[in-house]
């Protein structure tokens, strides 16, 4: 009997849904790998699944009706790119910031490199000037 390797396109379906717009950690270990590579504006490097999972964890804490709307997903070879819009109201603590009530509504872009099913590395570039701003935040000052 053989096995069918998930479409590069369904597993990043599959992180955005289960990870971004579930939050739900637990079924993290059978989207991604135990260690990512990870590209943002402000570094790379490997980053173990545990750190990532803290990390979502926080995301859903601060805005606990997170949802991330992709418009369009485009896939080549092992490389999946989507982008489109999170959404959320923040309840909760985010990089030092007390809860405001307030509503994010930011772009953002992501591809992520799929390996044996599961995503191995991920790049992202989300407006985050833009979301302090809408919490508030001025972040050229200080």
């Amino acid at each position: 009997m053989t096995t069918v390797e998930p479409d590069s396109k369904e597993v990043a379906r599959r992180y955005v849904e289960v990870v971004w717009n579930d939050g739900n950690t637990e079924e993290m270990d059978e989207i991604l790998t135990d260690h990512q590579v990870y590209h943002d504006p402000t570094g790379d490097g490997e980053e173990p699944l545990s750190e990532f999972k803290e990390f979502i964890e926080g995301y859903h804490q601060a805005f606990p009706d997170l949802q991330f709307a992709v418009d369009d997903y485009i896939a080549e070879d092992d490389l999946v790119s989507f982008w489109g819009r999170a959404t959320g109201t923040h309840e909760g603590p985010f990089m030092g910031i007390e809860p405001t009530g307030n509503r994010i509504d930011i772009m953002g872009i992501n591809v992520v490199r799929v390996e044996n099913g599961k995503i191995a590395e991920r790049w992202a570039n989300f407006d985050i000037f833009g979301m302090l701003q809408q919490l508030g935040q001025e972040p050229l000052t200080g």
